[in-house]
């Protein structure tokens, strides 16, 4: 069997909850499904990367803690992203699962080729707009094709904030808390101490917004995530089941370290500002540490452009130019 038709990683992480983390490239971790089982619907929650061999892969992990993917009765799906939906519709065709998710996931799996088409536009016009190279999307472009092929399904239940799905052991409340997207969802049993939680908050990125973003163009993203992570982090001490890398047994600390993070980046972006307009991509260039590569570029400017948000608000920044070249000023009420 192809390296590709295995698990990186099979590991129960909670009593009738399993982390089963599968291949993607450029993510030394990949991305994590969680089989969660018991009393209740044997669940998944997320559905991966349509690659090639990742179904298998995804059966071969299912398998070793005890299941079988024919037994997966229903698929809960944290956001929108590619590597979290891809192949939501072919489980759901193969086994007869039933998807579950917020209404924005819901609308993307109906169509999900037109969706990322749109998406890649908006990134392009996103990108340019902040003069960043437009080389940084050329993985995206190149990805397109399999994204495009993630299978539509026009049959998903959509939950609501304040839901409570069984699954497994744990009886999960819906809680739409976005911030990394538009559409992100935390599922959480309070009584047994159990979150999963998608790409709210996982140890291997910053803290990194989408700013705006096709299905929120008028979003105020950063102080949105902050206000997300707040909310999490004040609920009673947890476990946190990320969509990529390892539980998180301590999510308050984890938050700390990445505002700290962000409070220092913050404030690395103040000092670069000036009187004269700096478009976002140049002003990043001088608060960054050398030039990121491609395959880190949105990353870091998503990054930054949460910074210039937050000064924003403050009025620490202001924003010159017009919506289709954005450039940076010191504003009016910086120190």
């Amino acid at each position: 069997m192809d390296a590709r038709d295995q698990p990186l990683a099979v590991e129960e992480v909670a009593e009738g909850a399993t982390r089963i983390a599968l291949a993607v490239p450029g993510l030394a971790d990949g991305v994590n499904v969680h089989l969660l089982t018991g009393a209740g619907p044997t669940t998944l929650v997320d559905a991966a990367m349509p690659l090639p061999g990742a179904l298998d892969a995804l059966g071969a992990g299912i398998a070793a803690a005890g299941s079988s993917l024919d037994a997966v009765e229903q698929v809960l799906l944290t956001h929108h992203h590619a590597d979290h939906i891809g192949l939501a519709g072919e489980l759901a065709h193969r086994t007869g699962a039933t998807l579950l998710a917020l209404g924005g996931v819901a609308d993307v799996l109906r169509s999900p080729a037109e969706h990322f088409a749109l998406e890649l536009a908006w990134a392009e016009s996103h990108t340019a707009r902040h003069g960043a190279p437009d080389a940084l999307l050329d993985r995206t472009r190149g990805a397109q094709g399999l994204i495009g092929a993630v299978r539509p399904v026009d049959d998903v239940h959509e939950l609501r904030e304040g839901d409570v799905v069984r699954a497994g052991r744990l009886d999960l409340a819906v809680l739409h808390r976005p911030g990394h997207s538009p559409t992100d969802t935390l599922f959480v049993d309070g009584d047994r101490g159990v979150a999963l939680v998608g790409d709210h908050l996982f140890r291997a990125a910053p803290l990194t917004p989408v700013l705006g973003s096709m299905l929120a163009p008028e979003a105020r993203p950063a102080a949105t995530y902050l206000q997300a992570l707040d909310e999490t982090t004040q609920r009673r001490a947890f476990l946190t089941l990320p969509g990529h890398g390892p539980a998180v047994p301590d999510p308050g600390a984890l938050v700390a370290d990445r505002r700290g993070a962000l409070d220092r980046r913050t404030g690395r972006v103040l000092q670069a500002l000036g009187e004269e307009p700096v478009s976002t991509w140049d002003l990043g260039l001088q608060v960054w540490r050398g030039v990121p590569s491609a395959a880190h570029g949105l990353t870091r400017l998503a990054a930054l452009l949460a910074s210039l948000e937050l000064l924003e608000d403050v009025g620490h920044a202001a924003r010159a130019g017009g919506p289709d070249a954005v450039a940076w000023v010191r504003g009016p009420d910086a120190p």
